[in-house]
């Protein structure tokens, strides 16, 4: 199947990993992805907060190129992205006279509801489903047997009546996959708590101490990694695990923090390399049996 592909700029920056095995994983599964031509940024959460139409028309922007380009289904793996391209069709298509304004903005005007926007994970659920991906996974793989904790954060399925994907409070779907890689999901009550990823460079203690209770409580669960699906979260629980764990008093111990596309990359034997799992900061080396290179 072929889809629409929104990357947004970090997947083409700090989170190239995720971009990698988002790739992969999706070449694995039958799924043709095709990067929109001339997307801009989605502006996030910031713009909104300062200019609200402006940023409902940049999102929209991209909407009107997936349109042009006879899209019917939009994929992003960006929380924040997928939550915007989501949402400002929901206001075009909820509002005409908010639609007619917006559209005002650009230059190829956007025909509300005619492209389905969505996070991978929705994609995966929804259009491949559960068994597909068993069946691509190879017996005897690196995480057979490992424990793993879903990390969702406090985006990635809220607000849950404009996403309409999982339960806000207790999402589940990627428990499925750890469990279809064959290893173990274990219960982790923090899974929809916020990191504060987003306030990294203003309230840096508070990020960690946000963080740091995340990662101990998940040691606690007896994780040998954890998944997410948010380049933001990765940030926040790989990149400043160490200093997070010491902030909150935690002890001397390391986490594998893996993307979903990673995992699910490593359950179908997929190179180390291919999922770009060395430039993740806490490495998954020793979480893994030797894979291909």
């Amino acid at each position: 199947m072929k889809v629409g592909y929104y990357p947004g700029c970090s997947l083409h920056k700090v989170a190239k990993e995720y971009n990698k095995s988002i790739y992969k994983v999706a070449e694995t599964l039958d799924i043709e992805l095709e990067e929109l031509k001339d997307w801009n940024c989605c502006g996030a959460l910031e713009v909104q907060a300062v200019k609200p139409l402006a940023a409902d028309g940049i999102v929209a922007r991209n909407l009107a190129i997936a349109e042009k380009q006879k899209f019917k289904e939009l994929v992003a793996v960006c929380p924040a992205c997928s939550y915007k391209l989501i949402s400002t069709n929901h206001k075009m298509v909820e509002d005409k006279d908010r639609a007619e304004k917006i559209n005002s903005l650009l230059n190829t005007p956007y025909t509300p509801d005619s492209v389905k926007s969505m996070h991978m994970l929705q994609l995966l659920r929804d259009k491949i489903g559960i068994e597909k991906i068993k069946n691509r996974m190879v017996p005897g793989n690196p995480l057979e047997g490992k424990k793993g904790v879903a990390y969702y954060g406090c985006f990635c399925t809220r607000p849950g009546d404009i996403l309409q994907f999982e339960d806000p409070d207790n999402p589940t779907f990627m428990e499925d996959l750890i469990e279809a890689v064959g290893a173990e999901p274990q219960y982790f009550p923090m899974k929809t708590k916020c990191c504060g990823a987003t306030q990294l460079l203003v309230a840096k203690s508070t990020v960690e101490t946000l963080t740091g209770n995340i990662i101990v409580n998940a040691k606690e669960a007896g994780a040998d990694f954890i998944v997410v699906a948010c380049q933001m979260c990765a940030l926040a629980l790989d990149g400043q695990q160490k200093q997070a764990i010491k902030r909150v008093g935690g002890g001397n111990f390391t986490i594998p923090v893996l993307y979903f596309s990673q995992v699910l990359g490593i359950g179908m034997g997929l190179s180390y390399k291919s999922l770009g799992l060395g430039s993740n900061y806490i490495s998954p080396k020793k979480l893994l049996k030797p894979v291909k290179t």
